[in-house]
Parts: structure tokens; sequence; C-alpha cells
């Protein structure tokens, strides 16, 4: 997997978890289908600001690592328009390391 595609997946996973399900997988107002739609919403906002951010810092130092930075999280941004516009689902290799079994030592 992609490491941009496996940070915007992390930063959905942060939302997804915290947002509150009712336990059905796609009916009604907090289904997962539907949480899983609010997390990546909330995952691009978080991204826009936190680019945002970087470029006021950018403008004030000058520093090309924090263009560097800029651009990665361009690319994050990026695969979390795909997901949004693709209304696609994660795979079980998309897991978290944590919670995917296929990466024990």
């Amino acid at each position: 997997m992609e490491q941009h595609r496996r940070v915007a997946l992390e930063i959905i996973h942060e939302y997804y978890y915290g947002l509150p399900n009712n336990g059905s997988l796609n009916h009604g107002l907090m289904s997962c289908d539907r949480r899983y739609k609010e997390a990546i919403q909330c995952a691009l906002i978080s991204v826009k600001r936190l680019m945002l951010t970087l470029e006021f810092i950018l403008i004030e130092s000058n520093d090309p690592r924090i263009m560097s930075r800029i651009n990665i999280y361009d690319k994050v941004q990026d695969e979390l328009y795909k997901m949004q516009a693709d209304n696609s689902k994660m795979t079980l290799d998309e897991l978290p390391e944590v919670f995917n079994s296929n990466d024990k030592q």
C-alpha cells in the first residue's frame, strides 16, 4: 500500500472510532457506513487546516523542509478526495497494523 494512502487511512480511523455508532452497518444516522463517510470528511478538514498552518509557517521561515511536508499532505489530501469520490471501503489488508493480524512478527 502506498504511504499516502496508509496515512490517509490512519487519519480516517482516528475520526471513525471517535464518532458515535448505532451498531448497524448501513441503516440510520449513526451507521458504520455513514460514520465512515463522516470520518473521511473530518480527515479532509484536518488535513486542509494542517496544510494551511504549514503554509503560514513557510511564509515566515522559508524552510524547504516545510514545503516538503506540505507536498506530502497534499498527496494525502488527494487520497482522501479519491476515497470520498469512490465511496470506497477499506480492505482487510488496509487495516492499521494494530488491527491487522497479518503483520504479526
